[in-house]
């Protein structure tokens, strides 16, 4: 078998540099139930059409008063007023409150015209509609004004947020049942080679099942995207040019396979002749023959087709694009400062990505191969050799970016 001679690779930084103005955040929106919108980045503000809460309400269960009336209260001199009605949370005040006078009143529940605060009903004796008062209050206390929460005109929801729990809820306070937010970028998803073959489907003597394609999906998903499987493809060149063409028409392309230097590996030239190539190869470990090109537009990424480098390329380089394109945060890295159990070496000029599993503030080597994919299912995260560096001696204090 003859091969290409190899291509020329440039350093992570470089790469992380060319792939920073690439991959513009989509436009399209749409909208959706607030109920299904957790996860989803708003499109167009919301604004208040309303004050929430839209009255003066009891922030604890009491009697309303008016504060005048309880001045001088202590608990060696108690005041007294009438009730004139108690108010549930839910019900309309019937009458309203004037001097030496109060109203029983409920967490939540409506405060009366008159009254301006509230005391706690652990500072009160009642005998029937006698109410003693053993605690001075002042105007407002214990009372959530009308529109403490959110005020009419307010934007409640700024475009580009990304919608948490609580941020549902305030669009639920709002009486809100639909939420304009950007669609998810559709990220193409093609695998690639004569030796895959779809899981469930049978093996033939050297073939193996695809795990790239099950572990793009879920890390597509995991970062804002919408994934599009495409048909797998062998390698044959007008068959790989045709799943390339279907593949553009989405707003990202990941392939697996084929962007090596074998004489079977087309991809680079078909993309050459579609688009413009930003760079053929990462001096990386694992994770060398990666290509990232665009063709209109569409930013399209060339992974191994080792499960290892296709999966940790998708994390170090794709994911931060894939976030930035459906204006989400880039991914937030938990990191673990743990002394490194055993020695590590490193290729000379490769800067390496090396997973490893924690025990207590040990971290212990897992890789095996690029093509053996538990080396990452029983890692905890990665740490990184700078390029310079070819050996790791145990005990070193590494830092851990986990998965």
């Amino acid at each position: 078998m003859g091969y290409r001679p190899d291509r020329k690779t440039i350093p992570i930084d470089e790469a992380r540099a060319i792939l920073a103005v690439h991959g513009e955040p989509v436009s399209r929106a749409e909208r959706v139930a607030v109920a299904s919108a957790s996860g989803r980045v708003v499109a167009q503000a919301l604004v208040a059409d309303r004050d929430v809460p839209p009255f003066d309400r009891a922030a604890m269960d009491g009697f309303a008063v008016r504060a005048s009336d309880t001045s001088g209260a202590s608990p060696d001199r108690g005041i007294e007023l009438r009730r004139i009605e108690t108010i549930f949370s839910g019900a309309t005040p019937i009458a309203a409150v004037v001097a030496g006078t109060c109203a029983g009143i409920a967490t939540g529940a409506p405060v009366p015209d008159g009254a301006d605060a509230v005391v706690m009903i652990e500072h009160t004796e009642r005998d029937g509609d006698r109410v003693r008062v053993f605690e001075a209050v002042a105007p407002r206390q214990n009372i959530g004004r009308a529109g403490s929460d959110l005020v009419a005109g307010e934007i409640a929801l700024a475009q580009d947020t990304v919608l948490t729990p609580a941020r549902l809820a305030v669009a639920a306070a709002l009486g809100i049942t639909e939420l304009e937010v950007f669609r998810r970028p559709r990220v193409a998803i093609l695998s690639t080679g004569d030796e895959i073959v779809a899981p469930g489907g049978r093996l033939r003597d050297g073939q193996i099942f695809d795990a790239n394609t099950t572990a793009l999906e879920a890390a597509v998903i995991a970062h804002g995207g919408e994934p599009v499987v495409a048909p797998r493809t062998g390698d044959d060149r007008e068959a790989l040019a045709r799943a390339f063409d279907l593949c553009l028409k989405e707003d990202l392309v990941l392939f697996s396979g084929g962007s090596s230097v074998g004489e079977r590996d087309f991809a680079l030239d078909i993309l050459s002749a579609r688009g413009r190539i930003h760079f053929e190869g990462l001096q990386l470990k694992p994770g060398k023959p990666t290509i990232f090109a665009d063709v209109d537009g569409v930013p399209v990424f060339g992974l191994p087709g080792n499960p290892v480098s296709c999966l940790t390329n998708m994390y170090l380089f794709v994911a931060p694009m894939l976030c930035r394109m459906a204006h989400l945060p880039s991914p937030v890295q938990r990191e673990a400062t743990v002394r490194l159990r055993d020695e590590v070496v490193s290729p000379k000029g490769r800067h390496q990505v090396y997973p490893v599993r924690l025990d207590g503030e040990d971290a212990i080597p897992v890789f095996k191969t690029s093509g053996e994919i538990t080396s990452l299912a029983r890692a905890d995260g990665f740490f990184e050799i700078p390029a310079d560096v070819e050996r790791v001696v145990a005990g070193t204090i590494v830092q851990v970016v986990m998965f």
